[in-house]
């Protein structure tokens, strides 16, 4: 922002330089040297650069008064509009922090309800081989060393909350930006088991 003083140092600059080159003049046209040329054009010179500053600093100002006119016009105007913005924008923020707070308990159930589940499987994995049914030696039914369970004709196998919160939150999100970079398609921390585990609660989910 330009400042009147700015404008007033710069006219009392323009003065001060117009007043050496006038002297500069009479100089040059008295003594005839060429130091007195010399002294004639570099006063010329910063006479020109004073001039310009204030011309540059005064048209400075008066955009910037016709910006300050045009703002507070706006302000004027907008005032009869805020109380219904503010209540647009309040409205949309709720709503937000309504939908995120849903969310994160949500998300915290559904991390306590994995574990849970898995903890079941792996435990049902335990007892049944610990009894003498293990699948991997090439029983129908039975647990197997990487926790799953195969029993009554469903194989239940253990789930990673965390890789299955993060399916969902990359496919909901790839569904209304794909360029995110939480669109891009998850990696199981669990590698093949805890993709086959979450794949299986989607199924069940419907999802």
């Amino acid at each position: 922002m330009v400042t009147e003083q700015e404008i007033v140092d710069a006219e009392a600059a323009v003065e001060a330089a117009e007043a050496k080159l006038d002297r500069a003049d009479e100089y040059q046209d008295t003594a005839g040297s060429e130091q007195a040329v010399n002294e004639f054009r570099a006063a010329r010179v910063d006479a020109h650069a004073a001039r310009d500053q204030l011309r540059r600093l005064k048209s400075m100002w008066a955009r910037e008064q016709q910006g300050q006119a045009r703002r507070e016009a706006a302000e004027a105007a907008f005032t009869k509009k805020r109380d219904k913005v503010v209540d647009r924008l309040t409205a949309g923020r709720d709503e937000a922090a309504r939908a995120v707070a849903s969310l994160d308990q949500a998300a915290a159930e559904a991390l306590r309800a994995v574990a849970v589940y898995t903890e079941l499987v792996q435990s049902a994995a335990r007892d049944l081989r610990a009894a003498g049914l293990r699948h991997d030696d090439g029983g129908v039914e039975g647990g197997s060393t990487d926790g799953s369970v195969h029993v009554g004709g469903e194989v239940w196998r253990p789930a990673s909350g965390p890789d299955m919160l993060g399916v969902l939150v990359s496919a909901a999100v790839a569904a209304h930006d794909q360029r995110h970079p939480l669109a891009t398609r998850w990696r199981y921390s669990g590698g093949l088991v805890a993709q086959a585990g979450a794949e299986a609660l989607r199924k069940a989910a419907g999802r």
